[in-house]
């Protein structure tokens, strides 16, 4: 045997008793090179990698290719199992060496691939690959096991978590502030994913992760479960244990445990921000449901109040000429059964009851005005909408003394940022609370510009009729129609 040899050693997960057994590795091979009066130039030592696949084991890698060079003339492993558990890549390594003149010795077998023919060496490596195919049915019983017994997430936002406690979170107060506001705005005040995630990073508030909101962690969010108090796991699995390949699994297979200390907010409300999401899905995939469309003039702006499908346009000729009409897609698609809401709209009939209604709103400015304001006082006269003020105004004073302390050269700079640091979050944090009240000068202003632009409008066109679905809906954002002929107008107040 060579006198320059390498080593190769591997741990197969990231934690704490394997790191250290991952040294002790390392102070075994330099203790047996001494021993055998042998040129240790260098170990090769992958940490937290499998050995079911060497396409992501880069020492293993590269020890191959340094095999090439002709720098050393034997590999030490401690043990077969610790060069490959696929039997493939185990026997195709081994060949390659070997072609190369490179004996690989197997300390614990006391065995050098130079004395082995390939039939025995094939036999080890299937025993090793048998192991590790053993080795996922324990591991995959044992992620069993703790689905049943409510394995928590090792990193959630809104939760504190200990860690190597894997069933056991707490719930962050001030986190769960954020939180509850998120579904507020994505429930009540109909912001999407993307809107969502743009005002919390102008708030300057931050993921579980400590970087800025994005459309997908808000997604995310909003989807998982844990925030109304249930720990779900078991929702994929891996299938083939070589090449890591992994499927999603039926949600009847899912594994759901109950936990109300981990509660942020209402069942109910997570169940509304679910039948929102799938409803805006299905607004991008199917051509029944709202699409962004502006064909025709009340496109995707009439909801049915049964199914939340939206009426389609319908057209037919008759004696008196054309017959234009607004009817439930859901119900014409899908049959009688799946949607009440049988009430068809002529389209001349909507189209007189909007004049209508926009010639009342704008007869009387102030009062229209008034009227619009009447919806947000009750908003703002509220004690919960009392007490943030009070808090924002005790934490910007605060904020202010430490400023204060600053300038009178009684903290450092350093001192100033680690004391308003906090002081900024919290200030953030009520702000963001606040933001679903609004303020009574805002609410004012915005009433003010929606009325003018109505008056625009109506000034430029006699009727809505001659008006694009573009332009009414800067003034609409959604008609709904009751079976008792009731009609719902809301205005887009945005």
């Amino acid at each position: 045997m060579g006198n320059n040899v390498v080593a190769y050693c591997r741990v197969s997960t990231d934690k704490e008793d394997q790191i250290n057994s991952f040294i002790a590795q390392q102070e075994f091979f330099k203790k047996y090179a001494e021993q055998h009066n042998l040129n240790l130039i260098r170990i090769y030592a992958d940490e937290g990698i499998t050995g079911t696949s060497r396409k992501n084991r880069k020492e293993f890698n590269s020890m191959m290719k340094d095999s090439e060079n002709g720098l050393f003339q034997c590999v030490l492993v401690k043990d077969v199992s610790r060069l490959a558990r696929n039997t493939v890549d185990f026997l195709q390594s081994i060949r390659k060496l070997k072609a190369l003149n490179i004996n690989v010795r197997f300390i614990t077998a006391n065995m050098e691939t130079r004395e082995c023919d390939e039939l025995i060496l094939t036999m080890l490596a299937a025993m090793a690959q048998e192991e590790s195919a053993n080795m996922s049915k324990r591991v995959k019983f044992g992620k069993k096991v703790n689905a049943a017994k409510g394995r928590v997430p090792n990193q959630c936002f809104g939760y504190i978590k200990t860690n190597g406690d894997y069933f056991h979170l707490q719930v962050n107060q001030e986190e769960a502030k954020i939180v509850k506001s998120i579904f507020n705005m994505y429930v009540n005040q109909g912001y999407g994913s993307h809107k969502i995630a743009s005002h919390l990073n102008s708030l300057g508030l931050t993921s579980a992760r400590g970087v800025p909101w994005s459309t997908t962690a808000v997604s995310r969010l909003l989807k998982n479960k844990i925030y109304a108090g249930y720990i779900v796991n078991g929702k994929s699995e891996i299938t083939d244990f070589i090449e890591k390949t992994r499927k999603q699994k039926d949600q009847s297979e899912w594994i759901e445990i109950e936990r109300p200390e981990l509660r942020i907010i209402p069942l109910e409300v997570w169940e509304q921000a679910q039948q929102i999401n799938q409803k805006n899905n299905s607004e991008l995939t199917s051509t029944l449901h709202k699409k962004r469309s502006n064909q025709h003039l009340f496109s995707t702006l009439i909801t049915c109040p049964e199914c939340g499908y939206s009426f389609r346009r319908f057209t037919r000729k008759n004696a008196g000429g054309v017959r234009i009409w607004w009817a439930c897609s859901g119900r014409n698609h899908y049959g009688t059964n799946s949607c009440k809401n049988k009430i068809t709209i002529p389209e001349n009939e909507l189209i007189e009851n909007i004049d209508n209604y926009f010639h009342k709103l704008t007869v009387d400015r102030e009062k229209f005005i008034t009227a619009l304001m009447g919806q947000y006082q009750k908003q703002q006269q509220s004690p919960e909408r009392q007490a943030l003020q009070d808090q924002l105004k005790t934490l910007q004073i605060k904020r202010e003394k430490q400023i204060a302390m600053f300038e009178a050269e009684i903290i450092s700079i350093s001192e100033l940022k680690e004391r308003t640091t906090a002081i900024d979050k919290q200030i953030a944090q009520m702000k963001l609370e606040l933001n679903q009240y609004g303020t009574p000068e805002n609410n004012d202003a915005r009433m003010r510009r929606l009325y003018n632009l109505l008056v625009n409008h109506l000034e430029k066109y006699t009727s809505v009729e001659n008006m694009t679905n573009a332009e009414l809906k800067t003034l609409i954002s959604e008609i709904i129609p009751y079976p008792n002929g009731r009609i719902k107008i809301k205005l887009n107040d945005n």
